[in-house]
């Protein structure tokens, strides 16, 4: 048997037999096209090469080449025969083909979905055909190329938000000297208002990275309190559900912030704010709830879209419509995921879930 795969079939007009086998073979078919063909053989009368050609679902051919006992004179059912079991023996090796090409495709397809927050393509481990792996090479290429265009914006942003800060702290001081306490009250809260926006964005493009903060192992179930006894500081009380403790690898700083603006949004936009901590398989869920207006459900998504507000967000003229998209962006950073459930006239919980240790 000669086998040979290439771009070009050499059975141009044989006999078809891909829809025969379509119909006793299940499942999705390996090819699109199966030829069989007599060929000539110069080694005796008593002998009869076969030629096939296979096409694969990628349009390429393989072709191969049987040296038979020529039955077509005598019996031509079992020429079919032979011809049959040469065919499936060929589909099995285009199977195993395809696989060849399929497998790595599948683990490039599955490293694309799970790309990291930063963004990057591992290719390593990654064993394949020349143009798989030139297609590979390019989709990491574009992927640095887009994250390099993202972190110049984010740097650029970042800037010019920080910048802000100081001729802010400027204003607030020759504010102090205006005479007139109620205009000095609206200009200062005005300059509250602005470096808090300020503030808001600058965490919100630290949020995929944390600032550059080390992750450690700590109690989630203490951070929460700590959070929730600064909230208490200033006069806001919380119901405490329940704890049930847990420990998680994180950067405490960027969660605190997560956890600040899950809460804040619950005391600002509703009433009686709850929370709790659950383990629950291999994840640390925090809830917090209140029994506010709740929300739309065409908005329970937008909310995480970066300065979008709800009704009650704008008609309170508060925030800066960056609280959740941060606390989400730090969430997935920590490998977790921030979801929101409400219905309005009742209240809104939302769910940060986090890997756990203890799971």
């Amino acid at each position: 048997m000669i086998i040979r795969w290439n771009d070009q079939p050499e059975v141009t007009t044989g006999r078809e037999l891909g829809e025969e086998l379509k119909a006793v073979i299940p499942g999705m078919p390996l090819w699109l096209s199966i030829r069989i063909a007599l060929a000539s053989s110069s080694a005796s009368e008593a002998t009869q090469d076969v030629a096939v050609s296979i096409q694969l679902q990628d349009r390429s051919w393989i072709n191969a080449r049987v040296r038979a006992v020529s039955l077509l004179s005598s019996d031509d059912f079992a020429f079919v025969i032979i011809n049959i079991v040469t065919a499936a023996a060929l589909l099995a090796l285009a199977a195993f083909a395809s696989r060849l090409i399929a497998r790595p495709l599948a683990l490039l397809a599955a490293r694309a979905r799970d790309l990291s927050p930063d963004g990057t393509l591992r290719l390593d481990g990654l064993r394949s055909p020349r143009e798989i792996r030139e297609v590979a090479e390019a989709l990491e290429a574009a992927t640095a190329r887009t994250r390099q265009l993202l972190q110049q914006r984010s740097l650029a942003l970042g800037a010019l938000s920080h910048d802000l800060l100081s001729p802010l702290a400027r204003m607030r001081l020759r504010s102090e000297e205006i005479v007139d306490s109620a205009i000095r009250n609206r200009l200062l809260h005005d300059i509250d208002e602005m470096a808090e926006m300020v503030t808001d964005v600058l965490a919100y493009m630290r949020g995929s990275d944390g600032g550059g903060e080390a992750k450690v192992r700590i109690s989630f179930v203490s951070l929460v309190q700590v959070v929730v006894d600064e909230f208490a500081e200033v006069g806001h009380s919380i119901e405490e559900r329940g704890y049930q403790e847990c420990t998680i690898v994180a950067q405490p700083t960027a969660l605190k912030r997560a956890i600040r603006n899950i809460i804040a949004n619950a005391i600002k936009y509703g009433r009686d704010p709850w929370i709790e901590v659950v383990l629950t398989g291999s994840k640390a869920v925090l809830s917090v709830g209140d029994s506010g207006p709740g929300l739309a459900h065409s908005d329970l998504q937008r909310v995480f879209e970066p300065f979008f507000r709800a009704d009650q967000a704008r008609a309170s003229g508060e925030g800066s419509g960056l609280g959740l998209p941060t606390a989400r962006a730090i969430a997935e950073a920590h490998g977790g995921q921030l979801d929101l459930e409400s219905l309005q006239s009742v209240g809104t919980i939302a769910r940060l879930s986090l890997p756990s240790l203890d799971g």
